[in-house]
């Protein structure tokens, strides 16, 4: 069973909250860092004002509350809920006022990014506007799908019309139909007030503020594979006893009160920290791994290092044993966009497919969206990670 651990660390005197799950041998199997609240916008909702429209790039730039310029890519436009607009002749128009979500943070010299599809979080389900599907999440039996499918068309019976999708996270896989009622209700309320209310609002008012990251990112785990979470914060503690009051119930959510020795010091997250930062990691075998970021692309390269051995099995032992390593340091440093990697070259056909499978399994324990796409004609592994968050280097920049 996992352990998690919820606490604040300090770096280059900021205060971060540090989320980290790790195995029952305490070994690090994700690691988020989120930045103090108000230096992020993620998931917060505006009324945003359209100021130009860029056909070339299939953009339009948008301005919210402060007067911030905010990336608006046109085929992030869907079921628009206008407060203000132009011309019913034209989807979007300069001049249009209409809510948006902020689904990117900026990052270095970009701006933040939106979208007019709108999502609200509940403690076990999410509704969006993006489409107008219920559904559940792949990681529930079917069984229990199935039944979780029909109890959501029984509640939403008419979310075709107004406008929205509902799907059930994992973690209302064992949770009773009347708790989860009441999450759905709330969460249609809320959608509710944001239509009726909203598009009555001034041109950058704030509508929504989203929860605090780490919530956002608790309410979506599987509690049925954590035997404890952790946090010696009682201003956490409260937090999150305040907003999943289950996990205090059940006995998950424990606060530490140990002061002669802090969680980040017990599990020793500054090495960690500092491991993650640096380009170079060591693999067991003596071999090791280089990872350089560029702004949009990540090289990895496969080292032999100390270990000379140059047997085809036990090459193909190194590049499996950094196959799995790769796939966790993308989890842990949360990198993003195209990835290349190179391996140690293999030339037999059988050894290389394998390593294949054993990349498409280790991507598929992420919990962002990583993918597989192809090998270069010079050998090269490209793979695809979905940008949800900040990386752990941009957070701590």
């Amino acid at each position: 069973m996992n352990r998690l651990v919820i606490t604040k660390i300090e770096h280059h005197k900021k205060k971060y909250i540090a989320y980290i799950l790790m195995d029952e041998s305490r070994n690090i199997q994700e690691l988020q860092v989120f930045e103090p609240e108000e230096q992020t916008l993620l998931n917060h909702i505006y009324v945003g004002y359209v100021e130009k429209i860029v056909p070339n790039i299939q953009a339009a730039f948008v301005r919210i509350a402060g007067g911030q310029k905010c990336y608006l890519p046109l085929n992030e436009v869907k079921a628009p809920l206008f407060a203000k607009k132009q011309s019913e002749k034209k989807m979007l128009c300069e001049g249009d006022e209409l809510l948006v979500q902020v689904i990117k943070d900026a990052v270095k010299t970009k701006d933040p990014v939106v979208s007019t599809g709108l999502t609200l979080h509940g403690h076990y389900c999410f509704l969006t506007t993006a489409n107008t599907r219920l559904g559940v999440s792949q990681k529930i039996n079917k069984e229990r799908a199935a039944e979780l499918l029909s109890f959501a068309e029984q509640i939403c019976p008419g979310h075709e019309q107004e406008g929205y999708g509902m799907v059930f996270r994992t973690n209302a896989e064992s949770v009773p139909f009347p708790e989860l009622e009441q999450d759905v209700l709330e969460v249609q309320k809320q959608y509710e007030e944001l239509k009726s209310t909203g598009i009555h609002k001034m041109q950058g008012s704030l509508l929504y503020r989203s929860l605090p990251g780490y919530l956002t990112r608790l309410k979506a785990e599987d509690y049925t594979e954590i035997d404890c979470i952790y946090t010696d914060e009682p201003e956490l503690y409260q937090e999150i006893s305040a907003y999943l009051p289950a996990l205090k119930e059940k006995g998950l959510l424990q606060l530490y009160t140990d002061p002669a020795v802090s969680l980040a010091t017990l599990y020793h997250l500054r090495g960690n920290m500092e491991k993650l930062l640096s380009s170079r990691v060591w693999l067991d075998s003596g071999a090791n791994i280089i990872i350089e970021t560029l702004e949009t692309l990540t090289v990895i390269d496969v080292n032999s290092g100390k270990n000379q051995s140059r047997k085809p099995e036990t090459l193909f032992a190194v590049n499996v044993e950094a196959a799995k390593e790769i796939a966790r340091q993308l989890r842990l440093r949360n990198i993003s966009g195209m990835i290349i990697i190179d391996f140690i070259n293999m030339k037999n056909k059988e050894q290389q497919d394998k390593l294949l499978q054993v990349i498409r399994s280790e991507l598929k324990k992420d919990y962002v969206p990583a993918r597989f796409v192809d090998i270069t004609k010079l050998g090269l592994v490209e793979l695809t990670r979905k940008k949800v968050y900040k990386s752990l280097r941009e957070v701590l920049k």
